[in-house]
């Protein structure tokens, strides 16, 4: 017992992002203490003496399980009766200083995206949540990582994991609280062993998670560790590569083992898009076209669901139009398609009008479309507004909120109930004017999410910048409009109309902007196209067309 204790005492220190491992470790501080210690270490619960402080959170319990990550006990979490059912600890206020930056990471198994989460009250004594980290789980342990998680301004910090939809049971070890950049000492060589990108001596699925991190953040990385096809760089077939060896497919990579701490650092080589999108787009960038033939215009049929469902962001219900194409068949599953709306819509606005479900059931039936999803969408989420002011300056916000409203809510909702295929590589997002947008800034912010991205005569904001209209302040610099490796869209199509005397130029210098940034598009000039269906119809019909099928 007390050797399986040591080695997840050192485990601890490569999950909460210790780069050197102890010669003689010091047992952290007791999971009961309410500071930090000398290590920088709050709590390293092992799970392996009791259930250190945990609790059930809504109707679930908390055991001991035997279903460890490391040693011979993990805390089981069953008896959930929704999403948000699952453990928690408190932490102590005295110990954390809101916006200093702490390390959060738990080893946790189960099926779906797990999220380690915050909740707390904000300065009016309002309850706020807020996620840390989130994974997929197939049932294998994964790392629910972050390392440099600034805490909010509050109070009553309590440290939970739950699912994003169902509520299965599911296994927590390993859960160590760290000051950000907490050190251990030590006199011992790090052995840098190849494509063992978390410095934990092993090759595994933690390494994918944190070669990925590396790559989408342009990180400087030893080439002893990070090259393994023998380019001399660091890209995204290292990535595809490593993922081989973790599924057995490939049992060894090209360099040998390094043990020497005299290494060469290498720049990260982001590639201009993961070649499944470049290929994909230039296998359909010359069957994009701007003429939309009249008979996918015909009668729309399927079926029309109202749903609400509650908005975490908004902290109220909220509404959706869910269309189920022909022949719809609960007993399969289906991609999903979010469809988002102008300013001043909401989710009937653009159900009819726009060609969306015309164009999606005459392309469904005669098998040049993926049957799919249409969910209508009202981006609207303002917590202090049930519905828009017509102030449009004030009103912007409430739209950029969808940005968290989708992930958060609106899609677990349809995924918990219809049966939807989940994973980037099945959900896509596009919309008009604000609703185009929109879809853009959350293909950019939920990029691990959205694979497939869409944007009708999209309007200005993202960006700071001034229209005819008002002064946006923009939600991020033009230097970020840009989706990287490995979370490169397999379509970004972005369509502006010659006559549109609305949004201008904004399209285009939406589409110019990522294609500096190396992120591959499409931009779909439509002659005469205004502000209105002319621009929306041709959009609708190329992207309903060549969706989920890269």
């Amino acid at each position: 017992m007390q050797n399986i204790k040591l080695f997840k005492s050192v485990l601890a220190g490569v999950l909460a992002g210790i780069l050197t491992f102890p010669a003689g470790l010091t047992k952290p501080a007791s999971t009961f203490a309410q500071a930090f210690d000398e290590n920088g270490i709050y709590c390293h619960d092992t799970f392996e003496d009791g259930a250190d402080d945990w609790k059930g959170r809504g109707d679930a319990s908390v055991s001991i399980g035997s279903t460890a990550f490391v040693g011979n006990s993990s805390l089981e979490v069953s008896g959930r009766m929704s999403s948000w059912h699952g453990a928690m600890k408190s932490l102590d206020d005295n110990a954390f200083k809101a916006g200093e930056e702490y390390s959060f990471s738990a080893a946790v198994s189960g099926s779906g995206n797990i999220m380690l989460s915050l909740q707390y009250k904000d300065a009016q004594g309002k309850t706020v949540y807020d996620h840390i980290a989130n994974g997929q789980s197939s049932g294998e342990y994964i790392k629910l990582d972050n390392q440099n998680y600034q805490l909010p301004e509050g109070s009553e910090y309590i440290l939970y994991v739950e699912t994003e939809t169902g509520n299965d049971s599911f296994n927590i070890d390993e859960v160590v609280i760290a000051k950000t950049g907490a050190m251990m000492s030590s006199d011992e060589t790090v052995k840098m062993l190849q494509g063992d990108f978390n410095n934990d001596e092993r090759i595994d699925s933690f390494d994918l998670v944190a070669s990925r991190k590396i790559l989408i953040n342009s990180t400087d990385i030893k080439i002893e560790i990070a090259d393994l096809d023998g380019d001399g760089i660091f890209s995204v077939n290292d990535l595809v590569i490593l993922s081989k060896f973790i599924l057995a497919q490939v049992n060894e990579f090209t360099k040998p083992i390094i043990t020497t701490t005299t290494t060469t650092t290498i720049p990260v080589t982001t590639t201009t898009s993961s070649k499944a999108a470049v290929d994909y787009m230039a296998s359909i960038r010359d069957k994009i076209t701007a003429n939309v033939p009249s008979d996918v215009l015909k009668n729309a049929e399927g079926k029309i669901e109202h749903i609400t469902y509650f908005s975490k962001k908004a902290n109220r219900d909220k509404g959706a139009n869910v269309w189920l194409p022909p022949g719809y068949d609960n007993s399969k599953k289906y991609p999903v398609f979010y469809v988002n709306h102008g300013y001043g819509g909401d989710e009937s606005a653009m159900v009819n009008g726009m060609g969306v479900r015309e164009i999606a059931t005459n392309l469904i039936k005669n098998g040049e479309a993926e049957p799919m999803i249409i969910v209508f969408t009202n981006q609207y989420t303002d917590p202090n507004h049930a519905s828009q002011t017509g102030n449009g300056q004030a009103d912007v916000p409430g739209y950029d909120n969808f940005v968290e409203d989708l992930p958060d809510s609106l899609m677990p909702y349809i995924e918990s109930h219809y049966p939807v295929k989940t994973g980037r590589e099945n959900t896509a997002v596009a919309g008009f004017s604000m609703g185009g947008r929109e879809s853009l800034y959350i293909g950019i912010e939920c990029c691990d999410k959205v694979g497939y991205i869409g944007g009708a005569a999209p309007a200005p904001g993202i960006f700071p910048t001034q229209d005819q209209f008002m002064t946006h302040p923009g939600v991020m610099s033009k230097d970020d409009m840009r989706i990287d490796p490995p979370y490169s869209p397999y379509l970004l199509l972005i369509a502006g109309g010659t006559s549109d005397n609305m949004v201008n130029d904004f399209p285009k210098q939406y589409s110019d902007l990522f294609t500096q940034h190396g992120t591959e598009n499409i931009y779909l000039s439509v002659p005469g196209g205004g502000h209105d269906s002319s621009t929306v119809i041709p959009l609708m019909y190329n992207f309903i067309r060549f969706i989920f099928k890269a």
